[in-house]
């Protein structure tokens, strides 16, 4: 594998990407806090001599952006690449396991960028003879157009949106939200119906009666605006946006076929999705113009990605039948480093430009991969969670159950 990995190394350098090699220990909360609790169960923790939890890094997206916001302005251009290990929990291989990939901040042409990064995800299966691959991409750009285009309350589109990247769960919401039989919300009784404004005139004199300034870390305000979301979303959506979401979801096939369902779809359901199909169709001429076989790409409208800070297009190739595993995985995530904690040494006040992939290298040719021949180590100012944590490391690293 030596000899892979310095020519995946050659490739990386030759499109303009410069090697880091971010810290293994960071705090625990910056893994937790953008990427949701979701992924806690499935970290490596340990404790600092001070109690604070740590965390083994669990890939490399998140340590290369706060690699990023150390070293200057969050929106400057700047390309990192990688090759290393990274620690996680997961049924279908060892904990640690390699890593390899890119990372493009700060570029404004989005749609450039995207061809760009999927173009050298496809040089790099070549060069790794990652073979019979099918490719799919997906767009919750589009998702987001159609939750805009229809007649759906705020807290719906954000419940319906959270949910997307994780096609059973979205279906099975859909069909909740229809579900006209459901109990009503938790909303107190006397003011079922109430404005919005009655609501926290209420809750305010709640608060200032017991002289409570919050309740589970929550203000009046959160929490009068959590009553009126409830209530909202108990009503559920009618049945045409349950049928259209449904119809949109189901799109699937080559960038051709997409285009003209898509646009099918919007003249059915009188949907203004102009702008969104336009912008996927110039993705897929720009992957054209780079050599790349659209026809080859898979679209499916329910494919996403399960953290909230992707924001547009994703793309995934995946193995055989026999294992459909993703070997090389990535996407647009504008908005990661706005959701970065800002007691990690900066963070972003507004949506930065990002696209990336990963390589899982464990994953080719169906073993574990060799650790890599150098250090690739950068010289870059080094985030939270550096060599000073990890000398601090208690002797036992243990997972989470």
């Amino acid at each position: 594998m030596s000899a892979s990995f310095e020519s995946l190394r050659a490739l990386f350098a030759d499109a303009g990407y410069g090697f880091v090699e971010p810290p293994i220990v960071f705090p625990a909360s910056v893994f937790v806090e953008v990427a949701g609790e979701d992924l806690r169960r499935r970290l490596f923790l340990t404790s600092a001599e001070d109690g604070a939890e740590l965390a083994l890094r669990p890939d490399y997206t998140i340590p290369v952006c706060l690699t990023h916001l150390a070293a200057g302005p969050a929106k400057r251009r700047a390309d990192y690449a990688y090759l290393g290990p990274v620690f996680r929990q997961r049924s279908d291989g060892p904990g640690e396991f390699l890593q390899a990939g890119v990372e493009s901040l700060g570029r404004t042409d989005r749609v450039g960028a995207d061809a760009d990064v999927l173009a050298l995800a496809f040089a790099a299966a070549k060069l790794l003879a990652i073979r019979k691959s099918a490719v799919f991409i997906g767009d919750s750009g589009l998702f987001s157009a159609v939750l805009q285009a229809l007649d759906l309350s705020p807290p719906w589109r954000r419940r319906l949106a959270r949910a997307f990247g994780d096609p059973d769960r979205l279906r099975a919401l859909i069909a909740k939200a229809n579900d006209h039989e459901a109990a009503a919300g938790d909303m107190p009784p006397a003011l079922a119906g109430a404005s919005r404004a009655r609501v926290k005139r209420t809750v305010d004199a709640l608060f200032a009666a017991t002289g409570l300034g919050v309740i589970g870390a929550r203000n009046a305000e959160e929490i009068a605006e959590r009553f009126i979301d409830k209530e909202v979303l108990a009503k559920g959506i009618d049945e045409r946006a349950a049928v259209v979401l449904s119809e949109f979801l189901a799109i699937a096939g080559t960038p051709s076929a997409t285009v003209k369902a898509l646009k099918a779809l919007a003249r059915r359901a009188r949907l203004d999705l102009g702008p969104a199909i336009a912008r996927f169709a110039e993705r897929i001429a720009a992957f054209a113009d780079r050599g790349i076989d659209v026809e080859r790409l898979a679209f499916a409208a329910d494919f996403g990605r399960r953290l909230d800070y992707y924001s547009g297009f994703v793309f995934e190739f995946r193995g055989s039948k026999r294992d459909p595993r993703p070997v090389i995985g990535g996407g647009r995530y504008d908005r990661l480093m706005s959701l970065i904690p800002r007691s990690s040494r900066g963070s972003a006040k507004e949506a930065v430009p990002a696209v990336g992939f990963a390589i899982w290298l464990d994953r080719i040719g169906g073993r574990a991969a060799s650790p890599p021949p150098g250090g690739g180590r950068s010289t870059a100012k080094r985030p939270v969670g550096g060599d000073g944590a990890e000398r601090r490391l208690r002797s036992t690293i243990h997972p989470t159950p």
